[in-house]
């Protein structure tokens, strides 16, 4: 009895399969995204510039503004402003080093979020090696600051003196403490020196970190985001230092 070639292929796929699957092969799928019906961001605060503590907190809902929600941090309750906006200050609301707690929630959805972060340790700016700087200035500019416990990171911001962006980084590791200042935050695109005060902030962030209302200085781009579960979206903690400025001159 003779075999084609096609019933001979068919036999040894067949013999391959069983194989496999003996030896505990199995068939694995890529696992899809998990999609929520909410979205939340939010960031609490110690800004010792403005002396408040600030929680704030942006909702959606299926892509849409949500005004539904109760959002608490500890014991206290944010103020529904509307547009999905919820917002808190007052001093204090918590303290240095705290693990907030913070839950939203929305009843007629049976949905509840709870989760913590933890509000970085004080710190503050200790020295900058120049107050006053001419386009003549041949070195860096270099500020020196206390770190913060409990922070995961920290980043600066210049605030030009027309209040734009002049420089916003996140600090390298192995700058914690003494980071220097980009030249390009005192030039225009044209490379032309910027007279006037600067500001220049410096901030401790835990998990991540977002804008809220009255943010008087720029955030980079970069921070970790998605760390929720059970919602889209990112929350973070951070404490910002008072500023100090510097003048530049002719």
């Amino acid at each position: 009895m003779k075999c084609s070639s096609v019933t001979i292929k068919a036999l040894i796929l067949f013999l391959l399969i069983i194989f496999f699957f003996s030896c505990g092969g199995k068939v694995t799928t890529r696992p899809t995204p998990e999609e929520h019906e909410f979205t939340i961001n939010g960031v609490v605060v110690k800004d010792m510039n403005s002396g408040k503590d600030i929680a704030y907190f942006a909702i959606l809902k299926n892509d849409t503004p949500f005004d539904g929600a109760v959002v608490k941090v500890g014991s206290d309750t944010l103020e529904n402003e509307g547009n999905g906006n919820y917002y808190l200050e007052g001093f204090p609301l918590f303290n240095y080093g705290q693990n907030v707690s913070t839950s939203v929630s929305s009843a007629a959805d049976e949905f509840s979020l709870t989760t913590s972060r933890q509000i970085p340790g004080s710190f503050e700016i200790t020295d900058i090696n120049h107050t006053t700087i001419t386009s003549a200035l041949s070195d860096d500019v270099r500020v020196s600051f206390s770190t913060s416990s409990g922070a995961s990171g920290y980043f600066y911001s210049v605030v030009r003196p027309d209040g734009s962006d002049g420089f916003t980084a996140v600090i390298e590791p192995n700058q914690f403490g003494d980071t220097p200042i980009q030249r390009d935050a005192f030039y225009d695109g044209l490379d032309v020196f910027i007279t006037g005060t600067y500001q220049v902030f410096l901030v401790a962030y835990n998990s991540s970190f977002l804008y809220y209302p009255g943010t008087g200085f720029y955030v980079p781009g970069g921070f970790p985001s998605g760390n929720l579960s059970g919602a889209n979206g990112t929350i973070g903690a951070g404490v910002v230092a008072a500023s100090i400025s510097i003048e530049a001159v002719d």
